[in-house]
């Protein structure tokens, strides 16, 4: 067998076509890498905005909140249920109204939809407060048309920061707050009074009810009793749950698209490598021969060429997750699939991008060394010596 530091003193031997045919594989595993992190950034924003402690409760057959209704009776019927935790003598439940407004971009660049939540004070100190944290400002007082911004909105559009105000439903709302929500999809959000939001929607009930458990076992319990109430046609969905499959449409199509374009670029880089390979293998014909005449069978050779190209793949494939691995810095926003609002979210580097990153790179390495490779094992002695 070939030693391994003939494979690696080659590549040293030829260090500008190796550092081309690298960064060329690199730049490609960039790419594939960022796809994956576009995904795993929506499907993490999403999941860590539910509770598995947490159950909340829709209208039967609404997939999102946007589309719900919870009647006002039914919100204090279903916050009395025993399974419901009770803090202070209160039952810990937040009825909430989720609707969309549109505002204009700080930018000057058209309007986008955003989601406003409208919270009851209850609701904001017993069941958001361990996830929510103002960061400037004070929370917005009950009954008034004051607001909070996510971290996400603030300073995107316009009257979005403390001291300013945001005109919509014919009136202006008070921007008193900031607050942030460990990069959960509600920092992507304007947060308000309930009855103040629904006011301005029109609507005479709210999107949705979350209820703290007692315990997480007690789920299937109050699942159990919220079906068999035929009064609300209302179906209780674990909040984790329901996030985590809100993410699933739209993670699904950016990693589909980014494949796509992950594996045009992919083509290139390969044929690259094979370019370089088919390079290397003619400029080293009678060093092949020489190999062959001491002994060295030709699978051997086959085996140390493909070695070459799998060093250089493996080489691009650190870069590339390096490099990948900067955009952890980078926020993205993008249409919500399942509200219709813009959601901001965090590229997410983690160890599956890197061995994805990774396995596809080794196959690029392959499939663009084996010709090369093939080519070096078949030459013949007699040919190779001549040079």
């Amino acid at each position: 067998m070939i030693p391994l530091s003939y494979s690696v003193r080659s590549i040293l031997r030829r260090p500008v076509s190796a550092i081309a045919t690298a960064l060329g594989l690199g730049l490609v595993v960039f790419v594939f890498a960022a796809v994956l992190m576009l995904g795993n950034g929506v499907e993490e924003t999403l999941k860590s905005t539910g509770s598995s402690q947490n159950a909340i409760l829709l209208r039967k057959g609404s997939t999102t909140e946007l589309t719900s209704f919870v009647p006002r009776e039914a919100a204090k019927v279903f916050a009395a249920d025993p399974t419901v935790a009770v803090q202070g003598g209160k039952a810990v439940a937040s009825p909430e109204s989720f609707v969309i407004f549109q505002l204009e971009r700080a930018d000057g660049n058209g309007t986008a939809n955003v989601g406003f939540r409208g919270i009851t004070p209850d609701g904001l100190n017993l069941v958001r407060y361990q996830s929510v944290h103002v960061v400037e400002g004070r929370l917005p007082r009950a009954a008034t048309s004051e607001v909070m911004l996510g971290r996400a909105v603030r300073g995107r559009y316009g009257g979005a920061k403390v001291g300013s105000s945001i005109h919509i439903a014919r009136r202006d709302w008070q921007v008193v707050g900031i607050f942030e929500a460990g990069g959960s999809g509600f920092e992507s959000e304007v947060w308000g009074d309930a009855d103040q939001i629904m006011g301005a929607d029109h609507r005479s009930g709210y999107s949705q009810i979350t209820l703290r458990l007692k315990s997480p076992s007690e789920f299937s319990q109050l699942k159990a009793t919220v079906d068999a109430d035929p009064r609300f046609n209302l179906e209780a969905k674990r909040e984790d749950v329901y996030y985590e499959e809100s993410s699933g449409p739209m993670a699904t199509f950016i990693r589909a698209l980014g494949s796509v374009i992950a594996v045009f670029f992919a083509v290139g880089a390969t044929l690259g490598a094979m370019i370089t390979m088919f390079a290397q293998v003619a400029g080293r014909v009678r060093e092949i021969g020489t190999l062959r005449a001491i002994g060295f069978k030709r699978r051997w050779v086959l085996v140390s060429f493909l070695v070459e190209s799998l060093l250089l793949a493996l080489i691009g494939a650190v870069a590339g997750c390096v490099l990948a691995s900067l955009l952890g810095a980078v926020s993205f926003s993008t249409v919500n699939f399942s509200s219709f609002t813009e959601i901001n979210f965090r590229f997410h580097f983690g160890p599956d991008v890197a061995i994805a990153a990774t396995v596809f790179a080794v196959a690029m390495g392959l499939l663009g060394g084996f010709l090369p490779a093939a080519r070096a094992a078949r030459l013949q002695i007699s040919e190779a010596a001549k040079g």
